[in-house]
């Protein structure tokens, strides 16, 4: 008698349950919306950070023009302006003893760079337009800056001037002026202030400076 013996081969298919599968979709949200989280904080940090940076430097300008008795100027270089071009705003202090007697446009002035130049943050630009109808010095003429002594270098640089009272003295005129500093870049050629606009009513993400004429003391107006 022959017994045959038949075996059966069970075949176990990988796949996902329909709550495995809501699971893993609930966990990219959570992912997702924490790198979206990230980003943004990311940017208004590098915002905030930057707007104290330029609060302090314009802080250190008035002081130095008080202290020393002389006209100084802060001034704005952007990607161009400058030998380095890493898409990067630049921030430099001079002193200037020759002060023209009367107003001249454009403007040009033999200084001493105090310090180093210093670099606002990658995704940082100052980006021009008045701020309710406060000027902003970006909008204003380049002005041109002599330095270096021997080495004789030139710049034309966007500029604020601090006069030996600790008021304003450039841009001309009686009014205060507005500085806008908002996440974005330099991009284009030539490069050019960028801002990065954001939500359905593409509002650029900006903190503002508002620096007053008489006491040029930065103060930030946007909350």
């Amino acid at each position: 008698m022959t017994i045959s013996h038949k075996t059966h081969k069970i075949e176990f298919r990988a796949g996902f349950s329909l709550i495995e599968m809501v699971a893993v979709i609930a966990i990219l949200v959570v992912l997702m919306t924490a790198g979206v989280s990230l980003l943004n904080g990311t940017g208004a940090q590098s915002r905030r950070s930057g707007t104290d940076m330029l609060s302090g430097l314009i802080e250190q300008a008035r002081t130095k023009a008080i202290t020393s008795r002389t006209n100084v100027v802060l001034a704005i270089a952007e990607p161009g302006d400058l030998p380095s071009d890493d898409e990067r705003c630049r921030i430099g202090i001079f002193t200037v003893d020759n002060w023209p007697a009367t107003p001249t446009s454009p403007l040009a002035l033999e200084g001493v760079l105090t310090s180093r130049w210093q670099t606002l943050n990658t995704g940082i630009a100052l980006i021009a337009g008045d701020v309710n109808g406060v000027d902003n010095p970006l909008d204003q003429p380049q002005v041109t800056i002599t330095y270096g002594g021997v080495k004789n270098l030139s710049v034309k640089v966007h500029a604020i001037a601090f006069n030996s009272r600790g008021g304003l003295s450039y841009p001309y005129g009686s009014s205060p002026i507005a500085i806008r500093i908002a996440e974005g870049g330099y991009r284009g050629t030539p490069k050019k202030a960028t801002p990065n606009l954001q939500g359905s009513d593409k509002v650029a993400a900006e903190n503002r400076l508002k620096i007053g004429r008489v006491t040029a003391r930065p103060y930030q107006t946007d909350g």
